[in-house]
């Protein structure tokens, strides 16, 4: 049931601020049944629960326990690796082999690069213990701390499909609605996507840009972005042709159908 790493995260994220009572007495020991002891490992199994990601995280109290999970899956990334938004971080206070601490990376860090995160059970600042706090914290780390991390399997977010310009019908507009009464809609869909492209690139103004009209102003502001092309004479006529309807849907979001 995999979820993603933005799920991930934002489980973390709501708990932010959240402060522990006496003596480790945590929501996050008292779910996972080992209250009043550090729980960092028990946070992050809590996020994965909540998140739909418990099956791809795992769920643990001792830190070395889990880098071993994780290690036996394949998905060990060594500390000064690439790091990834959802990677599940170990720490190593005094640079040993052995994880003192864990948390979740909340963005890409290149190589090398500084780490941020959330972590459970750690301090605010610098002041007070680093693995053994008083709550949950946005921190950035070195790594001259970081043992490593683990990468759990998540789902890719789910890409939406962009919209279909048909260029027959777009021709089609284009041909028709010049001539026919003002503001008169051919194919008002698919010309209002070529419209919004052209007032993105500056040739038409905002006013004719959703009317979805294939009108003169169009023709015209349509004939500049061929010309943009290097396009001369006939083929730059304001009447979309394959390549530069293509081109124009590239860079504003939207396919053609030839």
């Amino acid at each position: 049931m995999a979820s993603t790493a933005s799920a991930m995260i934002a489980a973390a994220s709501k708990d932010v601020g959240y402060k522990e009572g006496a003596n480790n007495d945590t929501k996050h020991g008292k779910w996972y049944g080992l209250n009043y002891n550090p729980w960092c490992d028990m946070a992050v199994s809590l996020w994965a629960d909540q998140s739909g990601n418990g099956d791809i995280v795992g769920r643990f109290a001792y830190c070395p326990s889990h880098v071993k999970w994780f290690k036996a899956r394949d998905q060990w990334i060594s500390k000064g690796a690439a790091a990834k938004r959802g990677d599940i971080v170990f720490f190593s206070w005094d640079g040993g082999p052995v994880a003192d601490h864990v948390g979740v990376v909340t963005a890409d860090a290149a190589a090398g690069a500084d780490v941020k995160t959330i972590e459970g059970n750690t301090s605010a600042g610098t002041a007070g213990s680093q693995g053994n706090g008083d709550g949950c914290y946005r921190r950035t780390r070195g790594r001259n701390v970081i043992l490593g991390f683990g990468r759990p399997a998540y789902k890719k977010p789910a890409v939406p499909a962009k919209p279909v310009v048909d260029l027959s019908e777009v021709i089609r507009a284009a041909k028709l609605d010049p001539k026919a009464a003002q503001g008169h809609q051919t194919y008002a869909a698919g010309v209002k996507l070529v419209e919004a492209a052209l007032k993105a690139e500056g040739y038409l103004a905002a006013k004719y840009a959703s009317d979805g009209s294939y009108g003169t102003t169009t023709i015209t502001a349509y004939a500049k972005w061929q010309k943009a092309l290097g396009y001369s004479g006939k083929d730059a006529d304001g009447i979309p042709g394959t390549t530069s309807l293509t081109r124009l849907g590239a860079k504003h979001g939207f396919n053609v159908k030839p």
